[in-house]
């Protein structure tokens, strides 16, 4: 057994906190207890929600529904999408959910109302007497003045219409274009004829909006057209007086007569520069060449002139006849001589022909440069021309993008016309029926296979949410399952309440503290077999050879403290240990008045103190033995008990308080002769001597006389009187509570006898 130090347990300000981390892990046992303790209850609602469902059954008209399936035009494939992971075709869902909508509007069900005349059916216009209808009317009784709109038509329509689509479903078939359109009606006849008259509505709706909507839109753009073709007129005339009146003159449709010469001159002035260019660097090669001693012929324009290419070719060979001479004839040879003068003549020649070629070079440079002077020349008063129309090009250009547009919009709305009176002159309707609404074979509503199990799990829901609502709030510590887990304290046990008449030749003060020699009486009762759990349960929290002083406490007076003492002080004797029963309720003292004028009696006996300090002996007076009753042919071994008065007497005389100290050092003296020493104290909430005994003990035991009236929060609010105090809390029984019965078999002695024999 777990044995708990009361420090540790103690209501504090972060208690709530710590109890809901305690509660977050809910066994499978704790489900199974808690369905076993409410099962009657949850039964019951489950039986009540049964009988509800039933008579809902008994007492609800039928209901049938007839459902019509239309198709919408898959010209609405339009509104179609494709999935960019998987390419799949979506239909958006918007569109078809406005055609839902359009369906279930007022003006769908004014045209059928009208039709069928439905403002004259009584199971609209009365409601009928199901119980859906009987709650529509308590919710709508309050929005009409029945003196003042009985007799209004626009109030007799809207209530038909509000009791009219309640009655109509609309859905959507999958992800296609199909409508699926149910009416409900008690006449399976009614819901089917009324069903296609919605359904026919909804086409001659679509179709008389359509054509509507293509003569109201021809109208519009037929008047709109004459407007954009005047502004388109207007537009153009402005551009072609601006241009008159600016000199701009167009050429082609993307310049004018300007920019084009301007373009031309530009050109052609590149490709004098070019020229000239060329021209001067030929001249400027020509002249380097011409410096030189000896001519050379390696321009490009020797290869062009045949006069040239044939002194060049003379030249060679001259040269080559003076290079064969001198090797055959010395320096001043007349051949070689004449060799020389010919090439002399030749180099004059070709000099004189590069001469005239310098001379030609030098005119088409002058040329190149005058025909570059004329056109910047030209380019320039171009430029000075062009300069002050820029700024009206500009505007031109503005002018006419306005006229193109015009032009566009009158082209686009004149297309949009056509189509506007093609469609005036064929309406086309948007949906058409697929599956004609007929009367149906069954009925649709009050369903028992859906009702009844719905009804009977409403009941067990309802069961179930009082149970656990009657547990939240019930804070009670009657259950040893809370107190384990609010407090962490163990329950030790349940013991009854003990009723029995008094024996005769009994001295008054005895006859209320019969319950005191109950275990005596009625060994196997069931008051004597829960306090034997009581101390099964305490016997493990001690080592087995080890002295146990034991305290029994409780919160408040007049729980029956004591007669648990004094009966399990009798447990242990008749099973051979050796016992002591102490009193220390120094207020009331009802265990020595007991002791001192009855005790045999009750199995006790005052114990006797020798005069020595620390030696104790029982007093066992002739009076005493005489009263010493026999149990089954034996006699009652009587319980030692120490009290108030034996203690006071221990105490310094000069110390109010001084009997706490003598009580703790008789403890220790009498722990070296007895094995069980059980102390009775006063209710520890108000009594600052019962808390101090506490702390002298090995275990205490609170007995709760009203365990169904303590609460959780009362009890660790007087556990709080402790405060920090070390004390070990072996658990908690629960005195004059019957707990969880197993027989109902009621002992006595007669009855115990008769069991012997």
């Amino acid at each position: 057994m777990v044995v708990h130090d009361i420090s540790k347990i103690v209501l504090d300000e972060n208690f709530e906190a710590k109890r809901s981390v305690g509660q977050e892990s809910i066994s499978f046992r704790d489900v199974s207890d808690f369905l076993r303790r409410h099962l009657v209850r949850i039964a019951i609602c489950g039986v009540i929600g049964l009988a509800l469902g039933a008579f809902y059954i008994f007492n609800t008209a039928p209901t049938f529904t007839a459902t019509v399936r239309l198709v919408i035009d898959p010209e609405q494939g339009r509104i179609a999408s494709q999935d960019a992971s998987t390419g799949t075709i979506i239909i958006e869902a918007a569109e078809i959910a406005s055609e839902v909508e359009i369906v279930k509007s007022e003006a769908i069900a004014r045209a059928v109302i009208e039709q069928l005349d439905l403002t004259n059916d009584p199971e609209i216009v009365g409601g009928g007497v199901s119980i859906r209808g009987m709650i529509g009317a308590l919710f709508s009784s309050g929005a009409k003045n029945t003196e003042d709109n009985a007799a209004d038509d626009e109030y007799l329509m809207r209530r038909t219409m509000a009791a009219f689509l309640s009655r109509v479903t609309v859905r959507r078939v999958g992800q296609s274009y199909v409508l699926e359109i149910g009416y409900s009606s008690t006449s399976p006849q009614k819901a089917a004829k009324t069903a296609n008259a919605i359904a026919g509505a909804y086409i001659r709706t679509g179709m008389n909006e359509r054509s509507d909507a293509a003569r109201s839109g021809a109208k519009w753009l037929e008047s709109r057209l004459i407007e954009v073709g005047a502004q388109a007129r207007a537009a153009a005339m402005t551009v072609e007086e601006f241009r008159a009146k600016n000199d701009i003159t167009t050429v082609g449709t993307t310049s004018t007569l300007d920019q084009q010469q301007l373009s031309e001159i530009s050109s052609q002035m590149l490709a004098a520069r070019a020229a000239t260019a060329a021209e001067s660097a030929k001249l400027m090669t020509l002249q380097q060449l011409m410096s030189r001693d000896t001519m050379v012929a390696s321009v490009n324009d020797s290869l062009d002139n045949p006069q040239i290419q044939k002194l060049n070719e003379e030249m060679r060979l001259a040269t080559a006849k003076l290079d064969n001479l001198k090797t055959r004839y010395d320096s001043g040879n007349p051949a070689i001589v004449a060799a020389e003068a010919d090439i002399a003549r030749l180099d004059a020649a070709l000099r004189n022909e590069f001469l005239r070629i310098e001379q030609f070079y030098k005119s088409n440079v002058e040329i190149a440069k005058t025909r570059e002077k004329l056109l910047e020349s030209e380019l320039a008063n171009l430029t000075a021309a062009g300069a002050g129309k820029n700024v009206a090009r500009v505007e031109l250009s503005e002018m006419e993008s306005r006229a193109t547009t015009y032009r566009n919009m009158y082209e686009g709305i004149l297309q949009q016309l056509i189509g506007a009176m093609q469609k005036q002159s064929f309406p086309l309707g948007k949906a058409r029926i697929v599956t004609a609404a007929t009367a149906p074979l069954g009925k649709t509503w009050p369903k028992p296979s859906t009702i009844m199990p719905f009804s009977l799990m409403f009941g067990l829901a309802t069961g179930l949410m009082l149970s656990v609502l009657r547990d939240g709030l019930d804070r009670r510590v009657s259950s040893s399952e809370r107190l384990r887990a609010e407090l962490g304290i163990t329950s030790l046990g349940h013991v009854p309440m003990f009723r029995s008449s008094p024996r005769p030749h009994q001295p008054p003060i005895a006859s209320t503290m019969l319950p005191l020699r109950s275990v005596l009486d009625m060994p196997y009762s069931r008051f004597s077999e829960a306090l034997r759990g009581v101390k099964t349960s305490v016997d493990p929290a001690f080592p087995a050879n080890a002295t146990a002083v034991i305290g029994v406490t409780s919160v408040g007076p007049g729980e029956g403290k004591t007669t648990i003492a004094a009966n399990l002080a009798q447990l242990y004797m008749n099973e051979g240990a050796s016992v002591l029963l102490v009193d220390a309720d120094f207020v009331g003292s009802r265990l020595s008045r007991v002791a001192t004028e009855d005790g045999a009696g009750f199995g006790m006996e005052s114990l006797r103190i020798l005069g020595i300090p620390g030696q104790y002996s029982r007093r066992r007076s002739s009076e005493a033995i005489q009263h010493v009753e026999e149990f089954d042919g034996k006699a009652v071994r009587c319980v030692p008990v120490l009290t108030v008065d034996q203690t006071r007497k221990a105490a310094v005389a000069h110390q109010r308080y001084g009997h706490l100290p003598a009580l703790k050092s008789e403890l220790e003296l009498l722990r070296q002769r007895y094995k069980v020493i059980i102390v009775d104290m006063s209710g520890f909430e108000d009594s600052a001597d019962t808390r101090v005994i506490c702390t002298y003990l090995d275990g205490i035991v609170v007995v709760l006389g009203q365990s169904d009236k303590m609460t959780v929060e009362r009890l660790g609010e007087a556990l709080a009187t402790f405060g920090k105090s070390r004390v070990a809390l072996l658990g908690v029984i629960s005195n004059r509570s019957d707990g969880p019965r197993r027989t109902n078999i009621r002992w006595d002695r007669k009855q115990w006898r008769k069991f012997r024999k």
